[in-house]
């Protein structure tokens, strides 16, 4: 009978999760082994577990399309290509078109100010919209195949942006550099049910004056259920101390946050 340690490492090395934090691994096969006694029965839970969190994951086609879409955008630089860009990750291509996304942003930095350095929390492809527009961003993310897109934009094409492939529950994930704002996009609430007091220690341990957290408005299937003032009940619940709210706008699906720290 295999034991844990043999079904981990399977875990580790299977082909659906290979793209995975490995960290993000450990930590949900270890939240399982609380759960459960039985080697099997925590394998399935955290089968279970990582194929919710996978499901915002680029495919692999998404990927490569991606890739070929970076390398026509880097000829002629135009907004359709960067459209095309962003639409290959869920998280990117709910806010498009990028009239919209631009829109977003100018609202977002007319309150926090326009920063120089941005911190992109669980960041998808993100920091190619915003190295497109000019500006220098760090994202984290659990997502290999995000992170490489992002890393291949700065190392093959020079944009300003870099990423890396990290899990912000574990220890000392978060990047220690000062930044001008910090983006924390429908991630709060995430952290809080993976662990009580999540959501405020990623907050306090981000080194930026001005942080801009979002929660989603809509379910998947388009309808609101009340969510928009849920979070912001939410938000005013765990906000820590010491942090204030600058100002709150909602755009079609998404409740905006931004804090001073």
């Amino acid at each position: 009978m295999p034991d844990h340690n043999d079904l981990l490492d399977k875990l580790l090395n299977a082909k659906n999760y290979r793209d995975v934090c490995p960290d993000t691994v450990r930590r949900v096969w270890a939240d399982c082994e609380k759960r459960y006694k039985k080697a099997k029965d925590v394998e399935k839970a955290a089968r279970e577990a990582l194929h919710g969190i996978t499901g915002a994951f680029m495919s692999p086609q998404e990927a490569r399309q991606l890739a070929w879409d970076m390398q026509a955008w880097c000829v002629d630089k135009t907004d359709i290509g960067l459209e095309r860009m962003l639409s290959r990750h869920a998280s990117t291509r709910e806010r498009l078109p990028l009239s919209d996304m631009d829109a977003m942003y100018d609202r977002i930095f007319n309150i926090a100010g326009r920063p120089r350095s941005v911190l992109d929390l669980a960041c998808g492809i993100n920091p190619i919209y915003l190295g497109a527009r000019g500006i220098g961003t760090v994202g984290v993310d659990i997502s290999g195949a995000a992170v490489g897109a992002i890393n291949a934009f700065h190392e093959v094409y020079g944009m300003p942006v870099s990423a890396v492939c990290a899990d912000l529950l574990s220890p000392g994930t978060i990047p220690k550099a000062r930044f001008d704002a910090a983006l924390l996009f429908k991630l709060l609430p995430l952290l809080e049910r993976q662990g009580a007091g999540g959501a405020a220690r990623v907050m306090e341990a981000v080194d930026a004056p001005r942080l801009v957290v979002s929660f989603p408005t809509k379910t998947l299937g388009g309808r609101s259920v009340g969510m928009a003032g849920n979070y912001a009940r939410w938000m005013e619940e765990h906000l820590p101390k010491g942090m204030s709210v600058l100002e709150q706008f909602e755009t079609g699906n998404e409740l905006f946050y931004i804090i001073a720290k």
